[in-house]
């Protein structure tokens, strides 16, 4: 039986978020577990090395792959991950592994030509939807068939590289097998999510859907996943069952860019868990324009404790320029159906957009403190690969062309008439103002004393609250 050992690369601290990275979490990788669901169905034995969640290098990691003696290599990776992989490929050749290497994820589907030609140790390139793509070409290279007749991949050529015909989105989700959560290694660092996405141990995050309802010009879903698609209710039904009960979680993260998009769909979803359980928490991600109070009192319910939304600016300008489509109102409207509703309200929002200056930061930092969340996040706005953004960028501001800081804690992209120090001194102005008031620390008191587990987490939360304002200004 051929082996594919399947590898999520290195990170940094710095990548990571330096040191926020104690809060941020270090979460499964979820898209790499799937594919090594699908190749394993096809018949092939697979490995995973997480490099990222086990704090190795990139010689320790190119190790790990090699003494697995696999047959064929895949590497998953996001821009922040890139050229990490780039070094991890041409570290394990340099080993003598002589076989295939794979690229695969976000980066190298927004830009799959830029990216064999800019690593070397890349051998071919996935593009897109991972799951239906890799089995056909790991059939192609073992049976020696032409690798030009596999869609959606990029394969080196003579004159350079060469893209495949494209290949459609996967129409029925459900046909993907769940995710090869046996592969992901032991639960220190397996279920290590952020400190604010869950709030028993051990917990997971879950995807339900892909693509999206929204076309905001700063994100890179639609171009990847286009239009909204949906695993049915009996698939996550399983896939939640199967975590309950066979690796003991009690908390699920519904990762989903907005899970409420399709209100009977969340509705038969709860009505599911409260049928037939399992019993277990649950959270999940919303456009603000999605869902109202009765809904939200039915998911809470059903186990919901917390909807995180992305908020993005507090300027109507701004929301109007990114392609939000919501008003102001609407946000406020929402945070507060998520309040009524007995649910917590978690908030994110991003400083730096293009055509961003003082008045509209102001703006949003105003918004924050008005809102009743009881969490938020607020990041800097990065030019990521393939989104409409950043084919803008260079007209509205300075771009930082380095891949390893773009992870939206680095202002990557600085808007004409602002400096890196306003980015910064009003991120720390926003955490300050938001987290040292008695409402929130009381919020806090109260998830303690309700699930008394969670006070490392609270402790590892402020730790990095005050990490955050205390940081040296660039």
């Amino acid at each position: 039986m051929k082996r594919i050992v399947l590898v999520n690369p290195p990170l940094s601290s710095r990548q990571q978020g330096s040191l926020l990275s104690s809060a941020i979490g270090r979460t499964i990788p979820y898209g790499l577990l799937s594919v090594a669901a699908a190749v394993r169905k096809a018949g092939y034995d697979v490995g995973v090395v997480d490099a990222a969640n086990s704090d190795c290098g990139i010689r320790e990691a190119a190790a790990a792959v090699a003494g697995m003696r696999p047959d064929y290599i895949g590497i998953s990776a996001v821009t922040v991950s890139i050229k990490n992989a780039g070094a991890l490929a041409e570290e394990i050749k340099k080993l003598g592994c002589g076989v295939p290497v794979i690229i695969g994820g976000m980066h190298v589907s927004a830009l799959p030509e830029a990216t064999m030609r800019e690593f070397s140790g890349f051998d071919i390139g996935v593009v897109g939807e991972g799951e239906e793509t890799i089995v056909e070409l790991l059939s192609a290279l073992e049976n020696k068939t032409g690798l030009y007749k596999v869609k959606g991949v990029v394969l080196r050529a003579t004159g350079g590289p060469l893209r495949t015909a494209e290949r459609p989105f996967i129409s029925d989700l459900d046909s993907i097998p769940l995710p090869a959560w046996d592969l992901a290694g032991g639960r220190d660092t397996f279920y290590r999510l952020s400190a604010t996405s869950h709030i028993r141990l051990p917990a997971a995050p879950i995807v339900t859907s892909r693509g999206c309802t929204s076309n905001c010009i700063f994100c890179s879903c639609r171009a990847m996943f286009g239009d909204l698609r949906c695993f049915s209710v009996g698939y996550v039904m399983r896939m939640i069952k199967q975590l309950v009960n066979d690796y003991g979680i009690k908390d699920v993260s519904i990762y989903d860019d907005s899970f409420v998009s399709r209100r009977e769909r969340v509705r038969e979803f709860c009505e599911t868990i409260l049928k037939e359980g399992p019993s277990f928490s649950w959270s999940c991600y919303s456009r603000v324009d999605h869902g109202d109070e009765e809904l939200f009192r039915l998911m809470k319910k059903a186990g919901c404790w917390q909807i995180s939304y992305g908020i993005e600016s507090g300027s109507q300008r701004i929301l109007d320029f990114i392609g939000k489509g919501v008003t102001l109102e609407r946000i406020e409207r929402a945070v507060n159906d998520t309040k009524k509703a007995g649910l917590r309200a978690r908030g994110f929002f991003m400083l730096g957009h293009l055509s961003e200056d003082r008045a509209s930061m102001r703006e949003t930092l105003r918004l924050l403190l008005k809102l009743k969340l009881d969490d938020f996040h607020i990041a800097y706005y990065n030019p990521f690969p393939g989104t409409k953004t950043a084919l803008l960028a260079d007209r509205y501001g300075m771009v930082d062309p380095d891949w390893d800081k773009m992870n939206m804690h680095n202002p990557s992209f600085i808007p004409f008439g602002l400096t890196v120090k306003d980015l910064e001194s009003s991120s720390k102005y926003a955490y300050r103002r938001f987290y040292f008031r008695a409402r929130i620390i009381l919020g806090y008191l109260g998830i303690i004393l309700r699930y008394p587990e969670n006070i490392l987490r609270v402790m590892k939360g402020f730790k990095a609250v005050i990490c955050k304002i205390s940081m040296s200004e660039t």
